[in-house]
């Protein structure tokens, strides 16, 4: 009987140290699992930012188009201007693409970095457009 009595003794102390071990295992899942969701959110801010930037600079080139459609440029200038636009909208569909990755998921938790490194690049060829653009402006349209 005393064996018994310290059996269940050991045994309900031992009850919270696993339960407050699950628990501290439960709340360390939680953490992960919000800054998962951070992370994911942030990603997709980015992108979104991302993206009205490149609606900006498109409704720049088709300005600039238009300009030298109306002011009767030099042809090259007016041909690299339409490649800008055709660049630009492939790069809009580059992004939409993005976003559809990025919202799978299965991918977005596992390659989340993988992820970032991809959208910097995209926000590396829109300034890089943006740049491309202001110089064909100031060339062609003095």
């Amino acid at each position: 009987m005393r064996g018994l009595t310290i059996a269940g003794t050991l045994l309900a102390l031992a009850l919270p140290v696993v339960a407050g071990a699950q628990s501290a295992q439960q709340q360390q899942q939680q953490r992960q699992l919000q800054q998962q969701q951070q992370a994911r959110l942030q990603q997709m801010q980015q992108l979104q930012n991302m993206q009205q930037h490149m609606e900006r600079v498109m409704s720049q080139v088709q300005q600039m188009n238009q300009h030298m459609t109306q002011q009767r440029v030099r042809q090259e200038y007016r041909q690299m201007g339409q490649q800008m636009e055709q660049a630009g909208q492939q790069l809009r569909q580059m992004l939409r693409h993005m976003e559809q990755v990025q919202n799978d998921p299965e991918v977005a938790g596992q390659r989340s970095g993988q992820i970032e490194r991809l959208q910097q690049r995209f926000r590396n060829m829109v300034q890089e457009m943006e740049q491309a653009q202001k110089a064909l402006q100031e060339l062609a349209l003095p």
